[in-house]
């Protein structure tokens, strides 16, 4: 008997798991951008240390200058012929590969070659923990960076076969916007810049301007720098950084979280909520029934 064909997946099981490739990516682009943002942090810390590790060079330079005229006066006594060559090195890891060779001179003079030993020591010990920091975290965004795109191109491909079925995604909502609703203060002024950016298209790590996108954090951290408030990068940090809102209690510019803190948009009025959904989208207005009301995880007010 011949082998049947494996049935065709059928329109709604294929948005279902396009939701979920989507939801997948929204995770892993959190992860990425968290990633992102540890590098900056490390950057600027290795930056300061540069700074530090210049200094330690003044100090080892001053040290080695005065282990040489220490070293000087062993040879010409006859305690060590080996000292002259050696501390005449700018290299750090030099003396350290023979540090029994100050043996002779520590004994008469055991409070400044400990000094010498102690800052040629601290320089390479900061310079290998800076380039290990910087190593681990380039090594970690390259892998984070590589799932989001091995993520993107799967859920790029269960878009086209939604497509197929006849179920795309209608970009609605039009090009720009005027929020006129209650909210008033800082609510207000975040709602009027997220009303601007309706129908911006989606875009991974966008921040703006609208043109150029924006992902679903991106939109809620520029429409609340708008008002004044700084919010952090990624949606778990933006969900930790706000006051929990009972659902029954949201109000116009608070944060509505989706999908185990893998999706946020900004509260609007009227049971909707405004967001920038995934990759085919666009920022738009939709209502917090159906799906977003099963994917509903919790509010948070800036």
């Amino acid at each position: 008997m011949p082998a049947q064909a494996a049935p065709k997946p059928s329109l709604k099981e294929s948005q279902a798991k396009l939701k979920k490739l989507n939801s997948q990516v929204d995770h892993q682009d959190n992860i990425y951008n968290k990633a992102k943002e540890e590098r900056q942090a490390a950057k600027k810390k290795l930056d300061a240390l540069n700074k530090s590790v210049s200094q330690d060079k003044k100090t080892y330079e001053q040290l080695r200058i005065r282990v040489v005229q220490l070293a000087a006066a062993a040879y010409k006594s006859g305690q060590s012929g080996d000292i002259p060559a050696l501390v005449s090195s700018s290299d750090p890891a030099d003396v350290l590969d023979q540090i029994s060779v100050f043996t002779q001179v520590a004994r008469n003079r055991s409070s400044e070659v400990t000094q010498f030993l102690n800052a040629a020591q601290l320089l390479q010990r900061q310079k290998a923990q800076a380039q290990q920091a910087a190593d681990d975290l380039n090594a970690k965004l390259k892998s984070e960076q590589k799932q989001l795109a091995s993520l993107k191109k799967k859920a790029g491909q269960q878009r086209s076969l939604v497509n197929r079925l006849g179920g795309g995604v209608s970009s609605s909502g039009g090009h720009g916007g005027t929020y006129t609703g209650p909210a008033s203060g800082s609510a207000r002024l975040a709602l009027e810049y997220a009303y601007e950016q309706k129908g911006a298209p989606y875009r991974y790590g966008g921040t703006g301007p609208y043109s150029s996108g924006f992902d679903c954090s991106g939109l809620v951290m520029m429409a609340w720098r708008h008002a004044g408030v700084s919010l952090p990068r990624v949606v778990p940090d933006q969900y930790n950084a706000t006051r929990r809102v009972a659902r029954s209690d949201l109000q116009p510019g608070d944060l509505v979280f989706f999908d185990s803190l893998n999706h946020v948009g900004i509260y609007v009025g009227n049971n909707q909520f405004m967001h920038a959904p995934h990759t085919g989208t666009v920022v738009q207005i939709e209502s917090l029934s159906g799906y977003y009301s099963s994917a509903y995880y919790g509010a948070g007010r800036p």
